[in-house]
């Protein structure tokens, strides 16, 4: 399967001491981001952002990076999937949405 990219930064605005977070979902929809930080001069790694959890230490969701010359990419498919089962009720994946508006008519 191929992987779609999406270009997130440059690797230098990825501090080597602390983390860069990349939103995610529309603006209304306050969804946790994706802590970026880095583990050497050249590799990256994203999880999911936890509140008062340091990222780097979580057990939380990874997502595959890329780092190609000066460039950070994160997968498309992965970025846009729900996080969680909560997520997937609100965008309509778990049924939920579907389910409601049956019984609605």
């Amino acid at each position: 399967m191929d992987r779609h990219w999406k270009l997130i930064c440059k690797l230098k605005d990825v501090p080597l001491d602390g983390v860069r977070r990349v939103p995610r979902g529309l603006a209304w929809q306050e969804l946790p981001g994706v802590a970026l930080y880095r583990t050497g001069e050249a590799s990256v790694q994203a999880v999911l952002e936890c509140c008062g959890v340091e990222a780097r230490l979580s057990h939380a969701r990874r997502y595959s990076v890329k780092v190609e010359g000066t460039k950070v990419y994160l997968d498309l498919e992965e970025l846009s999937a729900p996080a969680s089962m909560a997520e997937a009720a609100l965008a309509g994946q778990a049924g939920v949405a579907t389910s409601l508006v049956a019984y609605c008519y």
